[in-house]
């Protein structure tokens, strides 16, 4: 959720003290829009059984990364959180919610340089609700601007900790030292295209 965090900061403070703004694989969901249902329910649950934990592990069938080693590492490491409760998992829905206004907002009107990493394979994110927010016309106009857009066809979720992660991170680098070079990487190039015309991996996309 760090992205969707950023997102609302830069949104509402104009002047920070940075450089530009790297979103990878960022969390923008307008889940209660999309899902009323299903975010009433647990706003019930979240306010009846806040600490009541529940685990996806027997239902839940996603992959995050295609680096198998990194996610059985992830599955045994204590202080990940494995079993989160009601009341956590609505407020990362209200966060969503919340921030995805602020995404928009900001998309519109980039004060800060930013650079979007968006993995083709996420099946933790849909990709839909993005895509509405990048095919605004205010804010396709900032495309290649103010804001680049890179698109990694074979990336999952986790995408810098996929097998082909370091691949991302030496375009990460060559963005911080010369913001428009990336323009003329392969992964820079039709970005939204890439994005409305692959194949969609979220069920809910």
């Amino acid at each position: 959720m760090g992205g969707a965090i950023v997102l609302s900061l830069a949104n509402s403070q104009k002047n920070l003290p940075i450089d530009g703004i790297i979103l990878i694989a960022p969390a923008l969901w307008n889940f209660s829009q999309t899902n009323t249902f299903k975010s009433f329910t647990m706003k019930v649950f979240s306010n009846i059984f806040p600490k009541l934990k529940i685990s996806g592990k027997s239902w839940v069938d996603v992959k995050a990364s295609d680096n198998i080693q990194i996610l059985k590492e992830l599955s045994n490491d204590p202080l990940f959180v494995h079993e989160p409760n009601f009341r956590s998992l609505y407020g990362i829905i209200r966060l969503m919610d919340v921030s995805y206004e602020d995404s928009l907002n900001f998309f519109k009107n980039p004060n800060y340089e930013t650079l979007l990493l968006v993995p083709v394979r996420d099946e933790i994110v849909p990709r839909k609700p993005l895509l509405k927010l990048l095919e605004n016309e205010n804010v396709k106009k900032n495309l290649n601007n103010q804001i680049k857009l890179g698109v990694y066809n074979f990336s999952y979720h986790m995408m810098l900790r996929d097998i082909q992660g370091d691949f991302i991170s030496r375009e990460i680098k060559e963005w911080i030292f010369d913001k428009d070079s990336v323009l003329n990487l392969k992964s820079f190039t039709n970005s939204l295209k890439k994005l409305q015309n692959k194949k969609f991996y979220h069920i809910l996309d």
